[in-house]
């Protein structure tokens, strides 16, 4: 009986973009993706965490990661079809909107803790590391999109740049109010 899930056909260190076109695993478009995945997991860990708080600070940024969960989808199309050859599969980019949302909820938080002066060593609970983590990642991820752009000059970031820069700013910031506000459990 033939697997649901295992086709096979990555065995040759080969697979498949959104376009059609294979490349090799270690192509920028899989490492993109790969980082991508990377970040998603790391916003649903968060998530989950935050939902153990019945605070309304903690309902708020769990909706906000809610909706991050969804651009990651955005993030990844674009990521995997970069040029954009088969648009049915890419219907949606971020835009405006999403930038703007982005900087909606960064500009909230900020207003609730006054960022420090210094560079902050390390997390002082679990939720604060959790989000150094996440911060961490959409680092990398932001140098896998420079990395693909640069491979593929066609590819379209004039939003996506901008959007994964404000959302390392966006967790970086979170990183520091979960630290400063969150007691140890």
């Amino acid at each position: 009986m033939g697997s649901q899930v295992t086709t096979k056909r990555g065995d040759s260190g080969e697979t498949r973009a959104l376009s059609g076109e294979v490349y090799s695993k270690s192509h920028p478009i899989f490492m993109a993706c790969g980082d991508v995945d990377a970040v998603r997991a790391g916003i649903a860990a968060l998530r989950l965490k935050l939902q153990l708080d019945d605070s309304e600070q903690a309902k708020e940024a769990s909706e906000f990661l809610f909706w991050l969960l969804h651009v990651c989808f955005l993030i990844g199309s674009q990521c995997n079809d970069p040029l954009n050859k088969k648009p049915e599969y890419r219907n949606r980019d971020i835009g405006a909107a999403q930038l703007e949302a982005l900087e909606t909820f960064q500009a909230k938080v900020e207003a609730q803790v006054e960022l420090p002066k210094f560079f902050i060593v390390s997390a002082s609970n679990e939720l604060a590391a959790m989000t150094d983590i996440l911060c961490t990642d959409v680092r990398r991820l932001e140098r896998s999109i420079v990395v693909l752009k640069e491979t593929l000059p066609g590819f379209d970031t004039t939003v996506l740049l901008p959007f994964i820069n404000r959302l390392s700013d966006t967790i970086s910031v979170s990183y520091t109010h979960l630290r400063a506000h969150e007691t140890d459990s």
